[in-house]
């Protein structure tokens, strides 16, 4: 799992397989990356977000356990318990106040991260919940379910103020564009479909060009974005043109590609253990 946030200089891996590895760098442009600023082994971790207003990392685990990892030595500085709730996904509002966690059934967990503590599940229609988003002005949470819902809630009040269905329909995990108008939810087909903010009307498609998608992500500026499907995917927004892809020899391998904190380089876990960085555009 790999996590950049817009906005900060942060980029985060998480290994789910072999060392178990969590790891940070300082990002300062892909010319001059810095060496790698921390490390620390995550027994059984599962998802990790970096929380700089904190000066940690949040990481969650299969023991049930949420955790903030210091940034200056990988100690963990605070833990909740989850009380048997088994996260599959973790993401943070853009302010660092608020996490969002997910299991593989239809549980959605808000967590206060300056109290370092549960605000309780949102109710709704979910189902297999695939993945979560919130809107970059932090007032929106939507979720994608495998079984064909799009599902958003009002953050301050919980309320769940708009379900989209489709059957024979697999949403997988979704963004929102950097200016916040569109929310974009990817399929298992080759399509991901694009909602109006303003009235979540449907704002056309993106064609993705492979079966099977698991993730989108855009550049912070919103000119690029990703798809994610046993290797990674770079489109041109404005004419959906493929500019650049990478494919892993799995179909059973997952890494989701993220853009580095400047948008000037998609970074990607390797099956080996290691971070690959790569322009958004082919090399000459």
């Amino acid at each position: 799992m790999i996590s950049s946030p817009p906005g900060g200089d942060l980029l985060v891996s998480l290994e789910h397989q072999g060392a178990e590895r969590l790891r940070w760098w300082r990002w300062h442009g892909a010319k001059a990356p810095e060496a790698l600023a921390g490390e620390v082994v995550i027994p059984q971790g599962v998802a990790a977000w970096p929380l700089p207003s904190l000066g940690g990392i949040a990481v969650t685990d299969q023991r049930f356990h949420i955790s903030l990892r210091a940034l200056n030595d990988g100690r963990r500085v605070r833990q909740g318990a989850l009380a048997g709730y088994e996260t599959r996904g973790l993401t943070a509002n853009r302010q660092g106040t608020l996490l969002a966690m997910h299991d593989s059934t239809r549980g959605v967990l808000l967590w206060d991260a300056e109290t370092w503590s549960s605000l309780g599940r949102l109710e709704g229609p979910q189902e297999e919940v695939a993945g979560l988003a919130f809107s970059p002005d932090g007032r929106l949470l939507a979720a994608t379910c495998l079984e064909g819902r799009v599902i958003v809630w009002e953050v301050s009040s919980g309320q769940c103020i708009h379900v989209h269905e489709e059957r024979d329909t697999q949403f997988t995990r979704p963004a929102f564009t950097p200016d916040g108008t569109e929310l974009v939810a990817p399929t298992t087909s080759q399509r991901l479909q694009r909602f109006r903010v303003s009235d979540w009307s449907l704002a056309g498609t993106f064609a993705g060009s492979v079966a099977g998608m698991s993730a989108v992500n855009f550049s912070p500026d919103g000119g690029l974005f990703t798809t994610t499907r046993g290797g990674f995917r770079v489109f041109d927004t404005r004419t959906n043109t493929c500019l650049l892809h990478h494919d892993v020899d799995s179909d059973f391998y997952y890494s989701n590609a993220t853009f580095s904190p400047d948008g000037t380089a998609v970074a990607w876990g390797e099956p080996d253990g290691t971070v690959s960085l790569w322009g958004p555009t082919p090399a000459e």
